[in-house]
Parts: structure tokens; C-alpha cells; sequence
């Protein structure tokens, strides 16, 4: 169900031009924006993917994971299974053989969902974590500040939030939230990563569509009402998206304060959810509106600052204007024909027509083959043990299959489950083709220089935790 019926920009009092300049402000700037819905008055004026991505597929969340797990301390608070000044280690009692640190002892429930825990740092990194524990990892680590005293981003502290849910509940975040908010809600066919103990990540790996973050943005524009039904306490809505504790001096979307795992932003009143690379549930209540976000950027703020600078002028107060019939129907084009840029060059190369493949040595991207049919501009790659193949689309994406198991971690280089590949000859003899993780933020593009029976790898990610262009060397294989 949604709470929304689709219209045009000038039934909402929005500029058709202002949506358009900022797609456009988008694109010059290459920042890797993937969907993008935006919604007024409970009308979605405009909705786009940019192909591969397509509606119908989940997209990893990263830490806008968090406003979710907030949501579900929300919802435990309300039905009195905890209070926000419930000290974390009282609903551990078991879990540490020996006694804490002191300040330890001071953390509360409050203190996780304002990010003011008392450490300095986070108390550890999950890319690195070898602790099958993450409850004792959190519990044993030195908490060096007074609880409360200093915001400092800790994704652990969001884990501990989901175990705390479950330790309450006994059910994990998602199962807890499935009929309190997201069957309301409408929100199926969804995962979460969870720990190896069994608990959801908390701060990462929510994996939902971007239709689904529109409509967790209409439930908290609307105060925790939705389709007729208050879900959730008004004033926790209030509370969560308020300013909370200081988070940072001066300009910028990062320093005007912190709620309970949500920011505060530039333009007043208006509060947001974010994951890395660029997931955006952004709620502006003085505008009535939603904009749900999926991105592979690299530059997060530039999202957000093309959005005060380009659609915020042209969202005027009133509920209608006159429709501008050439930018609606130049925004309407646009929002039809959207497309992640492909490899550029020639379809065919004179020298390489058939079949080739390379195998590679040990190297940290783990790519341990690749196999080309020219012929038939199909590839095959094999990555930690994973294999994808599939057509190589020219001017367009191809889907690919495979091997990859469904609902896997996105930390990591690795094979995805569902992709999508174009590709084209910059050179006679090197060829570039890229691949579309379409349900993660991710796009490799791999540039091979084909000479003498050897391939030079370039294998770059567009955004991530591993970062840089890696160079692999292969030799000829007979795998064909």
C-alpha cells in the first residue's frame, strides 16, 4: 500500500525545471546517483533509475540501516520493553567474566542512539572484526569518556541496539519490525546481514527497494502514522529526528546535530537517514516532502547540496502551478531514458575476434580467470571461487549470471549475485568492459591490454572500503 498517488510536479507546487536542473547538476558532476524518488503532498512527482537499476530490486542501505534499527528501540520503548536510561550492560548480565570499565557501566540506551557512547574511536571495525562475539567485542572494549559526553560515529554502538532488541524480544530487528512496521508498510521481500551469532547487523546490511525508503520517509513525515494508523508514538518520531546532542562546527550536513541515528541537515527542519555511497531517506516536514535515494558516489555531500541549490527554490508554497508543458516534458524524458554511463570506443577490434582467456596469480582482487568469446562479446570471470558470465553489451547493459550465492555481504570485493555488463575496445588491442552490481552501490570496470599471449588487468570498484586501481597480470590459458 502506498500513501502516495503518482502526479506532476505542478500539482505539488514544484518546479518541473527545479527536478530537472538538479538531474542534470547530477550527471555533470558524475556522482553516481542510481533512483531517485520525490514526493510532495503524498504525490510522487518524479522517480527515475538509471539503468541496470530498476525498480523492482533491493539495494544494500549501509547505514541508513540505522534509522531502522532506531525505529525498532522506538517500538520497544512504546510497548515497555525498555527505556532509554536502561544501562547496555543490564541486559548482558552473563556476557563478560570479569568486570567492565567503569564508564562502561554508565552507557544507557540513550547513549547508542546518540552515538555518544564514551568512546574516542570505534571500538572496532567490522571489515576486520575476527571476533565471533560482537556483544562481548563491544562489552570488553575501554570506554575512555564519559557516556554522553562526545558524538563519535560508532556503528558498533547501532549493532548493539539490534541486540538489544533481540536480547528483549527474541526475535532479530527484521522479524521484530515485519508487523509492527513493515507489513503496515508494505515493505517485502527483504534481508538483513546478520552477525555470526545470529543478530542483525544493526548499523549496515538492510537490503530494501527505493520505494521502500520512500515510504519509511512518508511514516516519519507523518509522525509514525501511516495508511490511517498511528504505528508509532508521535513524540518518539519527534525526539528521533530532533537535535540530540552537537555533532560537529560549522557549515555542512555533517555538523547540524544528531538525533537517534539520524542526521540533522543544512535546511531547517529537515532531518535524514544516509548510508554510504550515498542512500538518502531525507524527510523536510516545513516542505511535506520525501526524497528516497540509491547511489554509488563517492561525494555524498554533493547529492545533498545540489538538492538545497537546485529543488529547493523551485518548491514553491503553493499546492499548484502552472504546468511549463516543455520542462515536464523534457523532465519526463529524462526520468524515461536515464542510464549509468557504458565503456566508449569501437564494437569490433581487427586484431582480436575470437576466443581468449588468461588466468592470473595470487593478487587481493582474487581474480583467478578470464575467458572472452570476441566473437560473440561474451566474458567469463571467476572470483573467489565465484563465476560471472554473461554478454557484453555495446552502447547498453546486458544482464550476466552468477555463481554467487543470494543475499551476501556487501563489504568486500567479490562476484554479486545479479549484474549487469557493457563493454568496448578503447584500443585494438585493449579492451574495457565494466559490471553493474545492481542490487549494491558497486561498478568495477575492468580495462584489459591484450599483448603476446599475456593480459594486463586494470580492476578498479567506483566506490567502497577498498579503494584504488589494481594492476593483475595474466597468461594465456587453454580453457576453450
Amino acid at each position: 500500500m502506498r500513501e502516495w498517488r503518482m502526479g506532476k510536479p505542478s500539482e505539488a507546487g514544484v518546479e518541473a525545471g527545479a527536478i530537472l536542473r538538479l538531474l542534470n547538476s547530477w550527471e555533470e558532476a558524475r556522482l553516481g546517483v542510481h533512483s531517485v524518488m520525490i514526493l510532495r503532498y503524498n504525490i510522487c512527482i518524479a522517480q527515475g533509475w538509471w539503468k541496470p537499476y530498476r525498480p523492482e530490486e533491493n539495494h544494500v542501505m549501509f547505514s541508513l540501516s540505522k534509522s531502522f534499527t532506531s525505529t525498532a528501540i522506538g517500538f520497544a520503548v512504546q510497548e515497555g520493553l525498555l527505556s532509554l536510561e536502561d544501562t547496555v550492560l543490564s541486559f548482558f548480565p552473563d556476557v563478560l567474566p570479569y568486570a567492565p570499565c567503569e564508564t562502561m557501566g554508565h552507557m544507557k540506551v540513550r547513549h547508542l542512539l546518540t552515538m555518544a557512547t564514551g568512546h574516542s574511536r570505534e571500538p572496532w571495525n567490522f571489515r576486520d572484526n575476527q571476533e565471533s562475539d560482537w556483544v562481548y567485542a563491544f562489552l570488553s572494549s575501554y570506554v575512555d569518556r564519559e557516556p554522553g559526553s562526545q558524538f563519535v560515529y560508532n556503528t558498533p554502538a547501532s549493532y548493539m541496539l539490534s541486540a538489544i532488541v533481540q536480547k528483549c524480544t527474541g526475535m532479530t530487528v527484521c522479524e521484530y519490525l515485519r508487523p509492527r512496521l513493515f507489513d503496515p508498510l508494505d515493505i517485502h521481500d527483504i534481508w538483513w546481514e546478520t552477525c555470526p551469532r545470529g543478530i542483525n547487523t544493526g548499523g549496515f546490511g538492510l537490503n530494501i527497494k527505493t520505494e521502500d525508503i520512500a515510504k519509511f520517509g512518508t511514516f516519519l513525515l507523518q509522525k509514525g502514522a501511516y495508511g490511517g494508523k498511528q504505528l508509532l508514538n508521535s513524540k518518539w518520531i519527534e525526539a528521533a529526528s530532533a537535535w540530540q546532542i552537537a555533532n560537529g562546527e560549522g557549515p555542512g550536513d555533517w555538523s547540524q546535530g544528531y538525533g537517534y541515528q539520524f542526521w540533522r541537515c543544512e535546511p531547517e527542519g529537515v532531518f535524514r537517514g544516509d548510508g554510504a555511497h550515498g542512500q538518502y531517506c531525507i524527510v523536510m516536514p516545513k516542505q511535506d516532502m520525501v526524497i528516497a535515494i540509491t547511489s554509488g558516489s563517492v561525494d555524498m555531500g554533493g547529492i545533498l547540496t545540489r538538492i538545497w541549490e537546485h529543488l529547493l527554490p523551485g518548491v514553491k508554497s503553493e499546492k499548484g502551478l502552472p504546468e511549463n508543458e516543455v520542462e515536464q516534458a523534457l523532465l519526463t524524458d529524462t526520468l524515461a531514458s536515464l542510464q549509468l554511463p557504458v565503456p566508449e570506443g569501437a564494437a569490433q577490434s581487427p586484431l582480436h575476434t575470437g576466443r581468449e582467456a588468461f588466468q592470473f596469480e595470487n593478487n587481493c582482487v582474487g581474480l583467478e580467470s578470464m575467458a572472452f568469446d570476441f566473437a560473440e562479446s561474451t566474458v567469463c570471470l571467476k572470483i573467489k571461487g565465484d563465476e560471472l558470465t554473461g554478454e557484453l553489451g555495446y552502447g547498453s547493459w546486458k544482464d550476466g549470471h552468477s555463481t554467487a550465492a543470494p543475499h551476501t555481504s556487501s563489504i568486500g570485493l567479490r562476484v554479486y549475485e545479479k549484474a549487469a555488463m557493457a563493454g568496448a575496445w578503447i584500443g585494438e588491442t585493449t579492451y574495457r568492459f565494466a559490471v553493474v552490481y545492481y542490487t549494491t552501490p558497486y561498478v568495477d570496470t575492468v580495462t584489459v591490454q591484450l599483448d603476446e599471449g599475456v593480459a594486463l588487468v586494470e580492476y578498479s570498484r567506483n566506490c567502497g572500503f577498498e579503494e584504488g586501481t589494481v594492476r593483475i597480470l595474466g597468461k594465456r590459458w587453454q580453457c576453450c
